[in-house]
């Protein structure tokens, strides 16, 4: 979260603008052409030097003058303060509007994102005026960004940065918008996305002992997250393990809403394992309220960093599979998935979210895949045979393969 001395000094800077929009106005005797004497008001607004006429000075007495002064004075500063302030600054639109209202819609895991938006942008653009800053500005952060951060996190910075100067536009503090011309540079590093082949998840499996090995079944077969394992509660298992209901989720020790709607779902459990959840299932408590796996002292579930860290990694570090987290079992299920074509909707599914995110995100094809389509299509172009033909004889082969 951003420092709470930084948000006293974004309210102090803010109610300094505040005070400044605020005016009595001058109250002026001029003569006219005429040589008749008028009661002007000067006043400001938008920057600009303003004159109202009062009336006749022969006709109002002083008191009488500054009596509607006050009155025009009062409507003049009432559409200033319902007026954007063209000099606000990122920094005080940040903190005043944009991150009120952006709290206001954030889900507590999204809400973290705040150490992001502070650290990046507002060190970076706090001081300068909302209205100065234009693509070539913005983009040249995000270039400079690109060349230590990785690509994730930049094309992040550039998604706060549309949802803040949305929000400017929206709220008349700026004219247009300069953010849907920003783009995630080339150069921001790609990390390596990671997945096992059938022998290492094997391996994986059988380094962890039982209550591990059940965490890992259910993210890897089942395709859960580890929120959602260890958000279990023996309420949300079917009797005989077949499958669990996803209407929860553990983020940093606290039960929240699943991750999206698509989230909130049954998961259908295997054979393989639905027994070793069984099996498990026999040493938790009871009650329906009982977590599944359950801390030390059986009141709270398993954090994630907690099992990670102290059970499983050392495990897994016996077999040289220590790399092999959470996020890589999730594309394992989705890959090992999709290459002994599981239909892409069920998958999508089953893991909880769109089918585009199924198949762009989670799912990469092996080498041996890649190779087997460009030898079918190389093999049906020179021979002549038709692709769709080369398709099925493929499939039935890949058939007989998993059947042995």
């Amino acid at each position: 979260m951003i420092r709470s001395t930084e948000l006293i000094a974004g309210n102090a800077r803010k109610e300094i603008v505040r005070r400044k929009r605020y005016q009595n106005g001058s109250l002026q005797v001029v003569s006219t052409h005429g040589k008749r004497k008028m009661w002007i008001l000067q006043y400001r607004d938008g920057g600009s030097k303003k004159y109202h006429t009062i009336g006749l000075y022969s006709k109002m007495s002083k008191s009488d003058a500054q009596q509607a002064q006050a009155e025009f004075m009062k409507e003049v500063n009432a559409r200033a303060a319902s007026t954007p302030d063209p000099h606000i600054t990122f920094g005080d639109f940040l903190e005043g509007v944009a991150l009120p209202s952006l709290r206001s819609k954030w889900k507590r895991s999204t809400r973290d994102t705040e150490n992001r938006i502070g650290h990046h942008l507002l060190g970076e653009f706090g001081p300068e005026k909302l209205t100065s800053l234009g693509v070539q500005r913005l983009q040249a952060f995000l270039t400079a960004k690109a060349t230590t951060l990785s690509k994730s996190v930049v094309a992040h910075l550039r998604w706060d940065l549309r949802a803040v100067f949305r929000l400017a536009q929206a709220e008349g503090y700026i004219q247009r918008d300069p953010t849907p011309a920003l783009f995630t540079p080339k150069e921001a590093k790609v990390g390596t996305k990671r997945v096992m082949n059938r022998k290492e998840a094997q391996q994986h499996i059988n380094a962890l002992p039982l209550r591990e090995r059940v965490i890992d079944h259910l993210a890897l077969f089942a395709g859960m997250r580890p929120g959602e394992i260890l958000a279990l509660q023996r309420k949300h298992v079917a009797e005989d393990c077949s499958e669990l209901i996803i209407e929860q989720r553990l983020y940093r020790g606290d039960i929240d809403d699943p991750k999206t709607a698509l989230s909130k779902r049954k998961v259908g459990i295997p054979s393989p394992t639905a027994a070793v959840l069984h099996e498990w299932m026999e040493l938790v408590d009871r009650k329906p309220e009982a977590w599944v796996f359950a801390s030390e002292n059986a009141e709270k579930p398993l954090w994630r960093d907690n099992v990670w860290y102290r059970h499983m990694k050392p495990k897994l570090e016996t077999v040289g599979h220590e790399w092999a987290n959470f996020q890589v079992l999730r594309r394992t299920h989705a890959s090992l998935g999709h290459d002994i074509k599981v239909d892409p909707k069920v998958a999508a599914d089953q893991r909880g979210h769109g089918i585009g995110v199924a198949l762009d995100v989670y799912t990469q094809s092996s080498i041996e895949a890649r190779r087997a389509a460009a030898e079918m299509l190389a093999n049906a172009i020179l021979s002549g045979e038709q692709p769709e033909t080369a398709a099925r004889e493929r499939e039935t082969e890949e058939n007989r393969s998993v059947a042995a």
